[in-house]
């Protein structure tokens, strides 16, 4: 999958890195909520060491950068219902939810952002 998202933009697969150690990775889907007008997140992590840093704000930035000049106005993702730090993360930069994944093998909750000029 994130060969796919690659292939479609360079921004498909971005590492955050602190010096030359791994930082964090996110996967940026173009082609997946198109239709909706939503940019599609389907992997933000942070490693371990540098959760609580800063680091995870600036990933969801960067998805704002590639996704708001294609004409998008939400950003889109999905989190499990029981991984409170990281629901609670996206709550704190305005993400609510706004379903639940359907046909999944675990709980998703789908979560969003707007992120237009205007509101």
């Amino acid at each position: 999958d994130a060969e796919a998202c690659l292939a479609r933009t360079p921004w498909g697969v971005t590492l955050a890195l602190t010096g030359d150690s791994l930082a964090g990775v996110l996967q940026l889907d173009t082609a997946r909520c198109q239709e909706d007008g939503a940019g599609y997140i389907p992997f933000c992590y942070i490693t371990p060491q540098r959760r609580g840093q800063g680091l995870g704000v600036q990933l969801i930035g960067q998805a704002v950068s590639v996704f708001r000049p294609m004409g998008r106005d939400r950003l889109r993702l999905r989190c499990a219902p029981y991984n409170q730090r990281a629901q609670q993360f996206y709550r704190k930069y305005g993400f609510y939810k706004v379903g639940e994944e359907a046909n999944s093998r675990v709980p998703l909750d789908i979560l969003e952002k707007y992120i237009g000029y205007e509101r």
